[in-house]
């Protein structure tokens, strides 16, 4: 209606004006065919002198009308384009929407922020690059894509909440969810991408709370009860979910038996497997993803117990670690096989078990996909390297196992969830009932892969 009304006006001024315009353009055609006469004109001979004053009394006269005549106009123009640039400004619902997308994924929160309260218009242009550009993007950044999304339905104040929060974590900042996110359904506890709703958001009130702690956890509080345990009756049996109880934290269930110990104290190695003079896993300790402490087990279906309390804490080099080695557990309680440990001297083939025990906690063996280090109580410490990818369709991995009295040698074992191969009896050599399994390790064994799989003297 504004439009329709708008446009009459225009049609109003231009018919009132129209005529008047030609009429002057008349005239001044006249004017100035006069004037081209009158310079052509042989005026000393042909004009009184009385006329020539009236002539050039007219002239200034004029000239000092056309110039008041056309500051008018000019004015005139002014004032209108103004008031044109003062409706385009106030009725913003029109705003481009490239442009302002380019605006709004390129500012930060705070800005945006500042750009929603400026006028109802640009909240409207906003929500929309924020729920379908912005978010996405952040997700990509944070290398999520395919494993975490948000709910289509979350109201625009929980799409700003979720862009924070995935940013947050800055570039790669939500890397490790990711990888575990993606051993979690390569074991069948999840499917990706899993989908955080407005509930999940929840755990989070205000930003200071999401600050307040290490960012697996906030992370895990959000995606945590998407992974989950199953019987193999189908029956569930928690979750990865994470639970803020006061001052704890809690994982699975909140129970008190189930609770994080979050950079537990570590005691200084008594023996010699490491250079450092700190614990391995204070040294390479990530900020974010620190070393927790838990005394959980999985006690097994067949016993109707499910998880419970073992008798021995556990340290595991980070958070991510441990999440992954709770999701082994389970599977392997339920359905796996393991390898006769094979022992042999750190020292052999050019120290090339102690090279391993000896590096970063963080750092798989060539060819593996992921590495788990952890340490007992009573001072044995461990690493288990994964040897499957989401390729396979089952885990393996490669153990390496030093005991507390016995800081010389290293325990090899390989572990399996692969179905035992058909026909093979149950006390036949691991090779024969696991061959794909069997086939695997010896690409990251090195120069002592004869030792292990082969019985070769060192």
């Amino acid at each position: 209606m504004a439009a329709i009304a708008a446009a009459q006006m225009s049609a109003a001024v231009r018919a009132r004006l129209l005529p008047q315009v030609e009429g002057y353009r008349l005239k001044q055609a006249q004017v100035n065919s006069c004037i081209d006469q009158l310079t052509q004109t042989d005026t000393a001979a042909s004009m009184a002198p009385l006329m020539v004053d009236k002539v050039s009394r007219q002239f200034p006269a004029v000239s000092e009308l056309l110039a008041e005549l056309t500051e008018s106009i000019n004015s005139t123009i002014a004032l209108t384009r103004h008031r044109r640039a003062q409706a385009r400004r106030l009725h913003l619902y029109d705003l481009p929407a490239r442009p302002l997308s380019v605006v709004i994924a390129q500012s930060d929160l705070t800005a945006i922020a500042r750009f929603k309260s400026t006028a109802r218009p640009i909240t409207d242009a906003i929500r929309p690059i924020a729920r379908n550009l912005r978010l996405p993007k952040a997700i990509e950044r944070a290398g999520l894509s395919g494993v975490v999304q948000f709910d289509d339905q979350l109201s625009h104040g929980d799409v700003m909440k979720a862009m924070w929060m995935v940013e947050e974590g800055g570039e790669g900042g939500w890397g490790e969810v990711g990888e575990t996110l993606r051993f979690a359904e390569h074991g069948g506890y999840c499917q990706l991408p899993v989908t955080v709703g407005a509930g999940d958001l929840q755990t989070h009130a205000t930003k200071a709370d999401f600050l307040a702690l290490p960012r697996f956890c906030v992370q895990w509080m959000l995606v945590g009860r998407h992974v989950a345990f199953q019987l193999p009756g189908g029956q569930q049996d928690g979750t990865l979910e994470l639970f803020r109880h006061t001052n704890e934290i809690r994982i699975i269930r909140n129970e008190p038996n189930f609770t994080l110990t979050i950079n537990p104290p570590l005691p200084l190695p008594n023996r010699a497997i490491h250079p450092f003079s700190r614990h391995p896993f204070t040294h390479h300790a990530k900020p974010h993803d620190p070393p927790v402490r838990h005394r959980i087990e999985w006690h097994g279906w067949q016993y109707g117990v499910g998880w419970g309390t073992g008798v021995v804490n556990r340290v595991f080099a980070s958070a991510s670690c441990m999440l992954k080695r709770l999701i082994l557990r389970h599977r392997v309680r339920t359905l796996g096989g393991c390898s006769p440990a094979v022992v042999v001297d750190r020292r052999v083939r050019g120290g090339h078990l102690d090279s391993i025990m000896t590096r970063s906690p963080h750092t798989p063996l060539n060819g593996c996909s992921g590495v788990m280090a952890y340490g007992l109580a009573n001072g044995l410490c461990g690493q288990l390297h994964v040897l499957t990818t989401s390729d396979d369709q089952f885990f393996a991995w490669i153990a390496f196992r030093i005991q507390p009295s016995d800081h010389r040698n290293v325990r090899v074992t390989i572990g399996t969830t692969e179905a035992a191969a058909a026909g093979v009896a149950h006390d036949a050599p691991f090779a024969q009932r696991f061959p794909l399994t069997a086939a695997k390790p010896r690409r990251v064994l090195g120069p002592i892969a004869a030792i292990v799989l082969d019985g070769q003297a060192p």
